[in-house]
């Protein structure tokens, strides 16, 4: 079951003909949330996200679209199944006819999907595999700042982790910079530097990533924002892959160079406890 413009109906019951430029063209963008303990996480970061997406891709954006919208959508949901941790993923798609140019448009479409999630609080992954995919680079630009239905590079770069048993790989620009991970945005910790690409080198808009910048403050890091090579990577004490729905996974392994995660397992009971008052206000 999804909730499908406000009703909840079963996902294959959707009308093709109402989805189809999504399906055709990638037309299409979304949202993934985490709900903990019945609450939805970071809903306003979300919310003004989707907007500036939806702004980006030219989509008429429906007068109900507010913060508590979402919020009631997603609860509909989840009181449906009875999950109180879970992930949810809102899914927004242009409606009408034509091939790459849109005809007879009339606004959007939208849905939401759930996965029950087994724990509340974030756990620290530390043992990731990664290294380079470098077959498709990056393209920077306003684009690679949205969450698109139109998603190969993280596809193909995914794929080809799976292929070389690897966890991660970590995605490069057309300047050979390192970006971000083939499923969350890249934090590299040196000394007491925290270290993030910029938006400006290809990385997406992330959430976690935006509350990442503030949190790491009150861990005694001094936070910079700026472009990341692959040599950089082997002078790192700490490499992290972050999301809204993992929180943070430590990077162990990068070719032949191993790394610790002692300041990511503090930022992540940090992160619980701050996340722990948030669910009782």
């Amino acid at each position: 079951m999804v909730n499908y413009n406000g009703s909840l109906v079963a996902l294959n019951t959707i009308p093709i003909s109402q989805v189809k430029r999504a399906l055709s063209y990638g037309d299409g963008l979304f949202e993934t949330m985490r709900m903990r303990e019945g609450k939805v996480l970071f809903i306003e970061d979300h919310y003004f996200r989707l907007m500036a997406s939806m702004r980006i891709l030219r989509m008429t954006i429906p007068m109900e679209f507010t913060p508590e919208f979402l919020v009631v959508e997603c609860e509909k949901l989840a009181l449906h199944f009875g999950y109180t941790n879970a992930r949810l993923r809102f899914q927004v798609v242009r409606n009408g006819m034509g091939k790459y140019t849109p005809v007879q448009s009339n606004g959007v479409h939208w849905w939401v999907e759930i996965e029950p999630l087994g724990e509340a609080d974030y756990t620290l992954r530390d043992d990731l595999t990664v290294d380079l995919f470098k077959d498709h680079p990056l393209q920077a630009g306003l684009l690679t700042t949205v969450k698109s239905t139109n998603a190969l590079p993280y596809i193909l770069s995914g794929i080809f982790a799976t292929e070389n048993n690897l966890d991660a790989v970590l995605l490069i620009n057309d300047q050979k910079m390192v970006v971000e991970a083939n499923y969350g945005n890249l934090f590299l910790l040196q000394g007491s530097n925290l270290i993030t690409p910029p938006l400006e080198d290809g990385a997406l808009r992330g959430v976690f990533r935006k509350n990442m910048l503030v949190w790491a403050k009150e861990l005694g890091l001094d936070i910079e924002e700026k472009s990341i090579s692959p040599f950089d990577l082997q002078k790192a004490d700490e490499l992290w892959i972050t999301n809204t729905i993992k929180g943070v996974q430590a990077i162990k392994t990068y070719r032949k160079k191993t790394f610790s995660s002692i300041k990511a397992a503090e930022a992540v009971a940090l992160i619980n406890r701050k996340l722990e008052v948030l669910s009782k206000l």
